[in-house]
């Protein structure tokens, strides 16, 4: 039994810690979304740590269509989705761009992701040049999948 207090249980203690602190969410946040096609239309969404969010569609090609927006509040389960989901994709871990590195002095591609985050007195931006090979952590992709699903509930065509 002391063998146990002496090294088993320091180990397991120490996993436990630090498994509850990787992924902690944090209190004062505000996300941004960005997904644009660069000859098309421009979507945003934006979100604070009170659960108020801004979404927007913007037609670029036909610039007499008047943007849609809407904004409003989460509702509870909606605000505990973004903000496990942002808590779990480490953003501030991820590089801060991606798509760029291979050919850098080509057209930008049809898609464009941009994610700003800010937490804890920290920011992180990220640029993502849409390619067919990229893989994301399966929290970042639910992440993606998640606000892009948001918005398309709250788009009115």
């Amino acid at each position: 039994m002391k063998t146990f207090f002496k090294t088993i249980f320091p180990l397991l203690l120490t996993v436990v810690l630090l498994t509850r602190c990787g992924g902690s969410e944090p209190k004062n946040f505000a996300y941004t979304y960005v997904l644009e096609s660069t000859r098309t239309y421009r979507l945003f969404f934006s979100l604070d740590s009170l659960g108020h969010y801004v979404v927007e569609k913007q037609n670029i090609r036909f610039e007499q269509y008047e943007p849609y927006r809407a904004e409003g509040t989460l509702t509870d389960e909606e605000y505990a989705r973004f903000k496990s989901l942002l808590a779990k994709s480490k953003l501030f871990d991820m590089n801060n761009s991606y798509g760029f590195e291979k050919e850098p002095d080509q057209p930008v591609a049809d898609m464009i992701y941009q994610i700003a985050y800010q937490a804890d007195g920290r920011e992180k931006f990220i640029t993502i040049r849409h390619e067919e090979s990229m893989r994301f952590s399966r929290h970042f992709t639910e992440l993606l999948k998640y606000t892009n699903e948001f918005i398309s509930d709250r788009v009115k065509e």
